[in-house]
């Protein structure tokens, strides 16, 4: 990955790569590691990270841009985007969209809104990664946008081992709060990435 490309950022991937380190260093460190631009929907930034100092903070240097509807859904694709956020909205949450609700305001909690919105517009943009550390992601990309020029969906857990394969200058000491604190519930990944970054600690001695 020579070139850099973009990639779209979840609001779940971003509080976790940032709040227990309690700022963005390590977020811009792994962008930087796997050559990526970081681009996040509007609807994320606005409405699920609004208020996040993080986020205004990169906002404001340029280190994240938002891309709005309007860069990526032409008046001729609002039929098909609409279609696809009731069925993709149906399949993970299993009940209907509520028809008196506005497709493109719509904000409540808990139902994968930002994802559904943030693939869309990934496959509409050509962007091939999505950073998302919830599980209805990978649902969504390999049924709406599998094949080819497919939404590639890693989490934290997947950036981090991508990170090691490109030579990174982090190390365990750097990762082990987030790390810890994110993944208590599958030590498998915590011990793995203790392993691998303890290991290259041991190498740069």
């Amino acid at each position: 990955m020579d070139e850099k490309m973009k990639a779209v950022i979840d609001a779940d991937f971003f509080r976790h790569i940032t709040e227990h380190e309690r700022g963005i260093k390590l977020f811009l460190h792994v962008m930087s590691d796997l050559g990526m631009v970081p681009v996040m929907h509007e609807f994320v930034a606005q409405t699920e990270l609004k208020g996040n100092t993080y986020l205004q903070e990169l906002l404001k240097s340029g280190s994240v841009s938002v891309v709005s509807y309007t860069e990526y859904l032409a008046q001729s694709d609002k039929e098909e985007y609409e279609e696809y956020f009731r069925t993709a909205f149906e399949r993970i949450n299993m009940y209907d969209f509520p028809e008196e609700e506005n497709i493109y305001s719509y904000a409540d909690q808990g139902e994968s809104l930002g994802e559904i919105r943030s693939l869309y517009m990934a496959k509409k943009m050509g962007y091939l990664y999505f950073m998302s550390d919830d599980a209805d992601a990978r649902t969504l990309a390999k049924g709406f946008f599998a094949g080819r020029n497919a939404v590639t969906v890693k989490t934290l857990y997947d950036a981090l081992i991508m990170c090691k394969g490109r030579d990174t200058t982090l190390r365990w000491k750097d990762i082990n709060p987030t790390v810890t604190n994110v993944m208590r519930t599958r030590q498998d990944r915590i011990s793995d990435l203790k392993k691998i970054y303890s290991e290259q600690d041991a190498i740069h001695k």
